[in-house]
Order: C-alpha cells, then sequence, then structure tokens
C-alpha cells in the first residue's frame, strides 16, 4: 500500500542541489531520515544520466510503500529519451576489462543500494526506477 508521493520537475540549469535538498526535506517529513544518504546517492546518479544522456522534460518521483511490516522507497526518474539497455549494462559489469572503461558504473552503485532496479520504455520516453528498502520498520 501507498503511504506518501512526492513528484519533483527539476531542469539541469538548477544543478542537483535544490533537488537533493527537497529529496532530503521530504524524506524528514516522512519519518525516513535513514534513508536520506542511499535516496540521495540513487537520485544523484538516476537525474545525472537523465541530465547527461537524456531529453527534457525529466521528472523525478518518491514513492514511500508499505508492504507487509516494512517500508521501501521507490525512486523513479523519467524523460523523453528512448532508454538504454539494462541487459548490457549488467553484462558489462561480469567483464572486468570493461568495468572501468565507458559508463554504467554510477549505475553498478545503484544496483549495490537498491533491493531492486530496472527501466520501463515507453512510446515516448522511459523510467529508470529504483527500490530502497528501509533500515527500520
Amino acid at each position: 500500500m501507498e503511504r506518501s508521493h512526492v513528484s519533483f520537475a527539476p531542469t539541469p540549469e538548477n544543478g542537483l542541489c535544490p533537488v537533493r535538498g527537497a529529496v532530503r526535506d521530504q524524506l524528514a517529513r516522512w519519518g525516513r531520515g535513514e534513508l536520506v544518504d542511499d535516496a540521495l546517492l540513487v537520485v544523484s546518479e538516476l537525474l545525472g544520466n537523465a541530465f547527461g544522456h537524456g531529453t527534457t522534460p525529466v521528472r523525478l518521483s518518491l514513492a514511500l510503500h508499505g508492504r507487509a511490516g516494512h517500508q521501501s522507497l521507490m525512486i523513479q526518474v523519467s524523460d523523453t529519451s528512448p532508454g538504454f539497455d539494462t541487459k548490457a549494462i549488467r553484462a558489462a559489469w561480469t567483464r572486468p576489462s570493461a568495468a572501468l572503461s565507458g559508463g554504467g558504473r554510477g549505475l553498478l552503485l545503484v544496483e549495490a543500494l537498491s533491493r531492486a532496479w530496472g527501466d520501463r520504455h515507453y512510446r515516448r520516453g522511459h523510467t529508470v526506477w529504483a527500490d530502497l528498502p528501509s533500515r527500520i520498520a
């Protein structure tokens, strides 16, 4: 069951600082300060990718979900670009020679911090999402 949801429309011109502050404030309002550090890393990586490789407008969405005695934070970043191949990025992580070349290393952080992450493609864009588990129930 979804507890709360908030959405932002960040712009590359304003940078990540205002968005990071808004995410920090929202998590404090929800009483989930323990998620701030991980959430800020994930938000920064996903927005950085959207600003660097995507097409505006970019949208950030946060949703706090409660399920069977635990909660998780769903972070979603959407833009209007066609997206990327998640399987190819994950496959590159298994090849040591490719691990430090090219891109995708930031998504390795997203993988490490998230219970799950992925992307969804739409006719007019795509969404990259990450589900962060709460450390306290």
